[in-house]
């Protein structure tokens, strides 16, 4: 085959691909746009809103979990660009966010009573939310756990390997769709956009996301393939339940003393 000939299947190998993956990379930017846009009164533009001082492990959290999808969306921008081989040696970052997020995220989480003491508020009437957000982050760090394992171990089926990245992506996106329910347009009323929204949609505002982005995921299944890819359907049952269970959890007994004692 001549060098002529060769460019242009070159040429259409790259469009082939960058095709095939553009879906995975509009769901990282998407869910980056949620982290970003959910951080920036706490994290990112804290100059132009009026909050208080945050205790550094605070910003470490942010940190971490914002780390986390723009790794993520490197790694989709190097497939949707061709470029594997990086692709792959990048990839085995993903195994030090399996002891960085649970450590941030839970770590943020057993501090969130002592954070709305500190401001000032009623423990009392938020005491539902905290124990509600505490087995959802829970379930979260070990459904992103899982997730990102299973994906390692199958760096090698493409189809199963990035559809698996995204649920991990998914899986830990309620802490920053939580925090959108704190804009004023929204209707919060709370002057500290550090603390939960008036409107107590913290928690509906996160799982509303998870469900949008999981059914994204579906319906892109159905086109394209015209059926489930396993793990869509496996991923989904997973995020679902554990989504239907926290709650349940969160109201009994045994769920409500687990969060107290070690809160």
């Amino acid at each position: 085959m001549s060098a002529e000939s060769a460019m242009p299947a070159a040429a259409a190998g790259r469009t082939r691909a960058s095709t095939r993956d553009r879906f995975y990379l509009g769901m990282t930017l998407a869910m980056a746009a949620v982290v970003l846009v959910g951080f920036t009164p706490t994290l990112f533009g804290r100059a132009a809103f009026a909050v208080p001082k945050m205790a550094g492990y605070l910003y470490l959290h942010g940190l971490v979990v914002a780390s986390w999808y723009a790794l993520l969306l490197a790694q989709a921008t190097l497939v949707d660009r061709g470029n594997v081989a990086l692709h792959r040696k990048l990839g085995w970052a993903s195994l030090a966010y399996l002891v960085l997020i649970p450590a941030a995220g839970m770590g943020t989480q057993l501090q969130m009573p002592d954070r709305i003491l500190a401001a000032g508020a009623d423990l009392t009437p938020l005491a539902p939310l905290i124990e509600n957000v505490f087995w959802l982050n829970a379930f979260s760090v070990l459904q992103f756990i899982g997730f990102v394992t299973a994906a390692l171990l199958l760096r090698r089926q493409g189809d199963s390997h990035k559809r698996l990245m995204l649920f991990a992506g998914i899986a830990i996106i309620l802490p920053a769709a939580a925090r959108l329910s704190r804009w004023p347009i929204f209707g919060n009323a709370a002057p500290d956009l550090s603390q939960p929204s008036s409107t107590g949609n913290d928690v509906t505002f996160a799982l509303g996301f998870l469900v949008l982005f999981t059914v994204a995921m579906v319906v892109h299944d159905l086109v394209s393939k015209r059926r489930l890819h396993r793990v869509t359907l496996i991923g989904t049952i997973v995020l679902f339940a554990m989504g239907m269970l926290a709650p349940v959890i969160a109201g009994s007994e045994a769920g409500k003393a687990i969060v107290w004692a070690l809160s």
